[in-house]
């Protein structure tokens, strides 16, 4: 294999681990909107006691992922939950793009929540609306 080839398959790999970093970059920057709008210094943030997540494995199967994604950071994202729950709980057939305004995040971000509490039967979708369960 020539110094070329080498030199481009290097290349593609960055190109390939950016594009799979790209989301994880983007709620980042989500989230340094949100704390700073609620006084939330990114130095205080990155202090917290939470570890960083260990790097995952190419070869993790997603399921593993997804269910450790859920022992993950549970306060915050149960706080999001609540959030969310009141919300729907107090404007029945608000949207998840009036949530998102209204909490100042990105609406896509709160998808992921929504689903989750249909599963579990804490609120329903129909269409776009959202209502208690």
């Amino acid at each position: 294999m020539s110094v070329i080839d080498e030199l481009k398959g290097l290349e593609d790999r960055v190109a390939r681990r950016m594009n799979e970093l790209r989301p994880l970059v983007d709620e980042y920057r989500e989230l340094e909107q949100v704390a700073e709008r609620l006084g939330v210094s990114p130095a205080a943030a990155a202090s917290a006691d939470t570890p960083a997540r260990p790097r995952r494995s190419r070869r993790r199967p997603r399921t593993t992922a997804r269910a450790n994604a859920g022992r993950r950071g549970t306060t915050r994202s149960n706080g999001r939950r609540d959030q969310l729950l009141a919300m729907v709980k107090d404007r029945p057939g608000i949207t998840v793009r009036e949530v998102g305004s209204e909490l100042g995040v990105d609406p896509t971000s709160l998808y992921r929540i929504v689903h989750r509490l249909e599963q579990d039967g804490a609120l329903q979708k129909r269409g776009r609306e959202l209502l208690p369960g």
